[in-house]
Parts: C-alpha cells; sequence; structure tokens
C-alpha cells in the first residue's frame, strides 16, 4: 500500500496590519499641520485685521506746524520791538558868568534824548516813572551843566554849538551814572550810557 505523498508546510506570512489599528504617530503629525495651519492663518489674517492702522500725519501739515512753531518763536523776540529814547529838559535857564575882560553873561537851556530800555505794552508807564524819578535828580545835572559853563571863557562862546554839545554829554555821562546808582527805577529804566543827544534850545551871551 503506498504512502501518501507528505505536503509542504506552507510559510506563515506576517499578517496585514488592520486598518483600525496602526502606529500612533499618523494622526500626531496631522494635528501638527493642523495646528500650524490655523497659526499662520491667525497670524496673517486675524492679527492685522485686529490692529488699528498706523496714522500718519501729512508732510505739508507737519511742515506748516514747524513753520507756525517757528513763526511764534521769533514773535516772542521780537513783539517788544525796538526800546524807547526819551526826551528831557533840565527846564530852568542855567546863568554862568563867562572869563573875559567883558564880562559877558551866558544864559542856557539844557535837554537830553536818554537811551532806555523801555519796550512793549507799558511804554507810557514807564516814562512817567522814568521823568518822575530822574526829577528828583535835576538840581544835580543842572549842577554838572554849570559846572562845564564856567570853565568856559570868552573866545570858548566861538566854537560851534556841536562842541559844547558833545562836551555837556562827556561831562554828563558820570552824573547819569551816579543817578543810576542811586535809584533802582532809573538802574532798571536806563541804560548804562543813557546819553544819546545833548540839546541846547537856549544858548546866548551878552
Amino acid at each position: 500500500m503506498a504512502e501518501p505523498n507528505p505536503q509542504p508546510e506552507a510559510e506563515a506570512t506576517p499578517a496585514a496590519p488592520s486598518s483600525k489599528g496602526g502606529t500612533i504617530m499618523g494622526p500626531i503629525v496631522a494635528a501638527i499641520i493642523i495646528v500650524a495651519g490655523i497659526a499662520g492663518v491667525f497670524r496673517f489674517m486675524v492679527v492685522p485685521a485686529l490692529k488699528p492702522p498706523e496714522t500718519k500725519t501729512p508732510t505739508d501739515l507737519t511742515d506748516n506746524a514747524h513753520k507756525a512753531d517757528s513763526g511764534a518763536h521769533d514773535d516772542s523776540h521780537q513783539g517788544g520791538g525796538e526800546a524807547a529814547k526819551v526826551p528831557f529838559e533840565l527846564g530852568e535857564s542855567i546863568l554862568v558868568n563867562i572869563k573875559g575882560e567883558n564880562n559877558k553873561v551866558l544864559s542856557a537851556k539844557v535837554g537830553f534824548l536818554l537811551r532806555t530800555t523801555i519796550t512793549g505794552t507799558h511804554v507810557e508807564d514807564d516814562v512817567k516813572i522814568l521823568e518822575t524819578h530822574l526829577g528828583k535828580f535835576k538840581s544835580m545835572l543842572v549842577a554838572a551843566a554849570r559846572g562845564y559853563f564856567v570853565e568856559l571863557n570868552e573866545n570858548d562862546l566861538e566854537a560851534p554849538e556841536d562842541v559844547h554839545r558833545q562836551q555837556l554829554k562827556i561831562k554828563l555821562k558820570s552824573t547819569f551814572y551816579k543817578i543810576r546808582s542811586y535809584d533802582h527805577a532809573l538802574l532798571r529804566i536806563l541804560t548804562e550810557d543813557p546819553v544819546e543827544e545833548v540839546y541846547l534850545p537856549y544858548f546866548t551871551h551878552q
């Protein structure tokens, strides 16, 4: 009786992975891709929409504002204008005997044009202050002018009037310096060398 032929054993083949199973990396990678996509959309679309637009000042408006500011700055320096020059007269005539053989008598009136620091809207008030305070020292000014005239002789009277005016200006400079040091209001109102001009409204001898 013949023996049946033995059948070869079939090699076991590995089972295919189940569609329900598989590795865990696949879902993780997919989740990362989805999150990254959402973050990108939020960054490039949502954030710019929420951020308020940046305001910019037009160039012409900026330039105009700068010019206006510069103009206001200049006006603050020029608003006061030039300082006032104030006339002041001694009033009374100064009588002196002139040296010489003819016994002449000089009669003169003296006035000044004074440099001041007066500017702005209070010019009239400051001028009144100047006249009031300087009037208190009128006797000093008369004495200083007289001190110049008494030194004249008959030949000096032949000099042009402008010479006497300039000499009086030099003579009275020190007197005004003293007066300013005596009075705080005059120290504020008068300049350090206040005599701009000396006038001789009346200057005669006989």
